[in-house]
């Protein structure tokens, strides 16, 4: 079998973001992607299952990139500081991509459910290298921690104004984070 190509991986999903942001996601067909791409539907669906992992499955190159992410956090640090700079790491470097992909979510709401189930991938990698981390932490601590993060993220991505740019999610994100932390926020 022949290996896929990140660059064509790449011109596909571009070509349908584009697409989705100028038309809507429902106005959008497989067949308008492929015609945009220059390439056969056997090819897409080489590529993708259907429209909504063309919007959303992870680019070939991000679980290099959560590897590195993850391996700069210090040791030591607290399992709570280290997702949310991962975070913020990850939404930094995939600024211009999520910001293309929040505008089609917000002209579909529906698809938000979408991007939830199929950013797994990362929460995955997240949790396979807490869980060798090397700290005291229990099952059961890691996997709040790190679904309380992913709240964080799934209830302040649909908040975002993708006008702010990533500075924008960031402070979000900050603001979910901090207020998290606060012993405020249970008595409000």
């Amino acid at each position: 079998m022949r290996q896929r190509s990140p660059e064509t991986w790449r011109l596909i999903r571009d070509s349908a973001v584009d697409l989705m942001a100028e038309r809507g996601f429902d106005a959008v067909s497989v067949d308008d992607i492929v015609a945009s791409a220059g390439i056969s539907r056997r090819t897409y669906f080489n590529y993708f299952a259907g429209k909504e992992s063309v919007l959303f499955d992870p680019d070939p190159d991000d679980p290099r990139l959560w590897a590195e992410l993850t391996a700069a956090r210090p040791p030591g640090e607290p399992l709570w500081t280290a997702l949310h700079q991962l975070i913020l790491g990850y939404t930094a470097a995939t600024a211009d991509r999520m910001i293309r992909q929040q505008r089609v979510v917000g002209a579909s709401p529906e698809l938000g459910a979408c991007s939830r189930d199929t950013c797994d991938r990362f929460w995955d990698a997240v949790r396979d290298w807490a869980a060798h981390r090397g700290t005291a932490a229990t099952d059961l601590q890691l996997d709040l921690q790190i679904n309380t993060a992913r709240t964080v993220l799934n209830t302040v991505a649909p908040r975002w104004d993708t006008h702010t740019g990533i500075a924008g999610l960031h402070r979000l994100i900050d603001e979910g984070f901090t207020l998290l932390q606060s012993p405020e926020w249970t008595t409000s």
